[in-house]
């Protein structure tokens, strides 16, 4: 970073810049994923041979079996390179008295290169007698604001003060791929570029871009910073939608009221800060794919050995930005010189004009297409509060815990219908809700699946077919939070950091495959299948196992949904921050050096969910690495 500055003008820039190589995992179903390896290998399967070769011949890994993950790692290759520059250069000029303009450029150029050989000997190059990919990506963005800055006292006392910004915005975003592949390789692992396969398969090319660009103003006027009221306009604009809906007008008002200003608190010793806030405004959010509104065809096709194309997307040209109008109120309190204090917000924020995927008939070709669609309410509260309880000379001790629930609910779709997908979109109810044949347990009598008939859970079946599904919880938890505490004591500091979440389930989607037999039979199973029905009379939820299934148990009910309530010790580090006095002696400003642990440990409450609950917005598993719990000693220098 360099800084240059004279009376009027100050000029910053930054550059950063970094390289990564690594090796890459496959995820979910592939049989050279590891994770799934893990879980469905039988523990008979040696990874070698007695002589210390590979075993990766039949019976334990012939063909359309599982993989010989160890030896992939030895004969297959997964690498990624990627290069990264980031760079800001920004401008402050004082163009007369208490105006000011700013410029800030910003630019992010990434490039990645991917490769991925399979061995023409085991695994899944084995049926081409090996394959390789190649993929090349380049990302390039950039950012330039434009502003100017006008701060002025209204009144000749300074009391009332005018703060005011206008400003504007543009960006780029441009995206250029493509990928090969060829097959048929030598019977070697040394040759493994695309260029020596025998026989080309796939060439593809991907050019994408977007821009957007936006005018903006803020005031705000502050009274003895006592009184405070804000307004902010801006007109977005957008080429992820058609011409005519590309603009958007968007606008937010606030204000604020420091209590603990006015006369009548200044008595109240014990109240350091005691602020009111409220604000509400308009959005837009115009996240989906950068040619969403566009009816597209596709080149590449080929018909009768011919070139061609074939419709590829619906478009849609009336598609605009999707708006949300959150109304905020809040509370800021501070006690005892803000030894303790509090940050509590209510919030209510509707979502109108939903760009969401709309399922359409098979029969037209497509099966969904992106509109603007349907309303979504969300509220919830926030509750911040930071407090020290010991600072002396030698000791302190801070704490933070901060709360959030939130509740969303679908409040309008088009002519009151569902829309079913991973989850099932139905007013008045949870975006993220799950929509389930509804699991009883196995039948005492004879050990097969039971399922309630309907949410009268008045009849049950054992025919998956005729069990309807239900609304089954969501994905969405109902609070959440962390909390973190931080002791110090003659440099010596230990901080504790712990996260929280409660109510909403997880789905695993590959539970089939190692609970019932019908998916993967051969597969190594889950501990839970010993507790599984074996004579008349017993109770459990696990029914009777039988090869090649036993009435559809395997398929997608509640009895592969979990609950996702954990706490975790996300990190816990101890470090020491070296005296001065050492050293100065050797040209050093300062030294800090630490143990870091991170996801030490994890509580879940449900005893039967077979994966880390931490599974993002889709609550799904797919197999992917597991979070690592990872041991860091570490050493900071200032010079």
């Amino acid at each position: 970073m360099t800084n240059k500055a004279t009376d009027k003008l100050t000029f910053t820039f930054n550059l950063n810049a970094g390289l990564t190589n690594q090796r890459t995992p496959l995820s979910g179903g592939a049989f050279g994923n590891p994770v799934l390896a893990s879980l469905f290998l039988l523990p008979s399967r040696n990874a070698y041979k007695p002589d210390g070769s590979f075993n990766i011949t039949a019976p334990d890994f012939g063909p359309g079996s599982l993989h010989n993950i160890v030896a992939l790692a030895y004969m297959d290759n997964r690498k990624l390179r990627e290069g990264a520059v980031r760079s800001n250069i920004s401008a402050d000029y004082n163009i007369i008295r208490d105006l000011t303009f700013r410029t800030n450029f910003s630019v992010e150029f990434n490039l990645l290169e991917e490769d991925q050989y399979n061995n023409p000997f085991h695994g899944d190059g084995a049926n081409t007698a090996g394959r390789a990919f190649s993929a090349y990506s380049r990302l390039f963005n950039w950012v330039w604001t434009n502003t100017l800055n006008y701060s002025h006292g209204l009144t000749r006392n300074g009391a009332l003060r005018l703060d005011a910004t206008a400003g504007y915005e543009s960006q780029k975003s441009a995206t250029y791929f493509n990928t090969a592949q060829a097959q048929g390789f030598p019977p070697t692992t040394l040759l493994n570029v695309v260029s020596v396969g025998a026989t080309p398969i796939t060439a593809q090319q991907t050019i994408s871009e977007y821009t957007f660009a936006a005018v903006f103003g803020i005031v705000q006027f502050n009274y003895k910073d006592r009184y405070i009221v804000s307004g902010s306009f801006r007109r977005d604009g957008s080429s992820r939608f058609g011409a005519k809906e590309r603009y958007g007008n968007f606008g937010s008002g606030g204000v604020s009221w420091n209590v603990d200003k006015e006369a009548f608190m200044q008595d109240v010793s014990f109240i350091s800060q005691l602020k009111a806030r409220a604000s509400y405004g308009v959005t837009g959010n115009g996240g989906i794919g950068n040619y969403d509104w566009l009816p597209l065809y596709a080149y590449g096709s080929n018909y009768n050995q011919q070139p061609g194309s074939a419709p590829s997307q619906v478009g849609d040209s009336g598609l605009t930005w999707e708006k949300n109008k959150p109304l905020n109120i809040g509370l800021d309190l501070g006690i005892l010189k803000n030894r303790l204090s509090f940050s509590f917000d209510w919030y209510n924020r509707k979502s109108t004009d939903l760009l969401l995927g709309v399922q359409l008939s098979r029969t037209a070709g497509f099966s969904s297409a992106t509109r603007n669609i349907g309303e979504m309410e969300n509220k919830g509260v926030e509750l911040t509060i930071n407090g020290i309880p010991v600072q002396s000379k030698n000791f302190s001790w801070t704490t933070n815990f901060n709360f959030a629930h939130n509740k969303n609910r679908v409040t309008s779709l088009p002519n009151h219908a569902d829309i079913v997908g991973t989850f099932i979109l139905r007013e008045g109810e949870d975006i993220q809700t799950f929509y389930l044949r509804e699991y009883l347990g196995a039948d005492p009598n004879n050990g097969d699946p039971l399922w309630w008939v309907d949410g009268t859970h008045k009849a049950t079946t054992n025919v998956y077919s005729t069990a309807q599904r239900q609304l089954i919880g969501s994905a969405s938890p109902k609070f959440f939070g962390g909390l973190t505490n931080t002791f110090n004591y003659r440099g010596i500091t230990l901080e504790i950091q712990m996260n929280y979440q409660f109510g909403n389930y997880v789905q695993d989607p590959w539970g089939g495959y190692y609970m019932g037999a019908g998916f993967g039979a051969t597969f190594n199973k889950a501990r839970r299948i010993l507790d599984r029905w074996q004579k008349p009379g017993d109770l459990t939820g696990v029914p009777k196992y039988i090869y090649n299934g036993n009435k559809s148990f395997q398929s997608a009910s509640t009895f592969y949904l979990n609950k996702g309530d954990f706490i975790r010790l996300r990190n816990a580090q101890l470090g020491y921050d070296l005296p001065k006095t050492l050293l100065s002696k050797i040209k050093i400003n300062n030294a800090f050096i630490y143990v870091r642990g991170t996801n030490v440990w994890t509580w879940v409450k449900d005893k039967d969910l077979p994966f880390d609950p931490e599974q993002g917005v889709s609550s799904q598993s797919n197999l992917e690495s597991f979070i690592p719990k990872t041991w860091t000693i570490g050493l900071n220098l200032g010079f």
